[in-house]
């Protein structure tokens, strides 16, 4: 299996923390970003197989991150995971719902995180 790439977009370092240790012992490369406007930016610099985005964040939050990532031919095609403290309702009125984004509630169990990404990239 080739070494799958996950960007992490967060404001919370305490998340990043227990994704981290719940999916790179599993052979994940976990990547970090901390802000609306890193998502995009890292998304085109690390081609990412997978993002995991948070929804309650600054600079203007994670539907403006998938908004952004959305509108760019390059970072479109990525699966994202939106792990919200927010529910799936009102996740979904913002996020469409589409074979290429799950939801995943916060706070989660390191097996469920893993879960969710598994389910997202089966090939791996």
């Amino acid at each position: 299996m080739a070494e799958c790439r996950i960007l992490v977009v967060d404001d919370d370092r305490v998340i990043h923390t227990v994704v981290r240790a719940a999916i790179e012992k599993h052979g994940y490369k976990v990547f970090s970003g901390f802000d609306t406007m890193q998502a995009p930016m890292l998304a085109r610099q690390l081609k990412p197989d997978l993002i995991l985005l948070d929804i309650n964040m600054p600079g203007g939050g994670g539907f403006e991150a998938f908004r952004r990532l959305q509108m760019m031919s390059w970072t479109a095609p990525i699966p994202v995971l939106v792990y919200s403290a927010l529910s799936l309702a009102d996740v979904s009125q913002q996020i469409p719902q589409s074979p290429s984004v799950a939801y995943l509630a916060k706070p989660a169990l390191p097996e469920d995180i893993l879960a969710a990404v598994r389910k997202l990239l089966p090939h791996t």
